[in-house]
């Protein structure tokens, strides 16, 4: 295999992680998702309300991070409702995240290939 492939192999490699275990989770799940209020547990209805079962004590990083998802929220709502927040949503989420993180994840890797390739510094001993 080439040099150069490596990086290439190992980002696309990465990226079926998140998938693999989406699909480990969801094969694995002893309940069905709902929308409906469940008193002991969260399920899409904390996600689409408020989440009644957090408090500041149980939950510290929902209520520090709340703030932001609301100005997500707000941000891609910004185009008007309806189709084009669904359209941002999308775009934002399932395109230029995802390959922002893969372009980072293989200039990582090539560069650490790169820099293992660099003769080894001499030392003043």
């Amino acid at each position: 295999m080439p040099p150069a492939f490596r990086p290439l192999l190992l980002t696309g490699l990465l990226a079926l992680l998140p998938l693999l275990f989406g699909f480990v989770v969801n094969y694995t799940a002893s309940r069905p998702p709902t929308t409906a209020q469940v008193a002991g547990r969260c399920t899409r209805y904390c996600h689409d309300h408020a989440c009644p079962h957090a408090t500041p004590a149980t939950s510290p990083a929902y209520f520090r991070l709340r703030p932001l998802y609301g100005l997500t929220i707000r941000a891609l709502s910004a185009g008007g409702g309806g189709t084009a927040y669904v359209l941002a949503n999308l775009l934002v989420y399932l395109v230029v995240i995802p390959l922002l993180l893969l372009r980072l994840t293989y200039a990582v890797l090539r560069d650490a290939l790169l820099l293992r390739r660099l003769p080894a510094a001499p030392t003043n001993d």
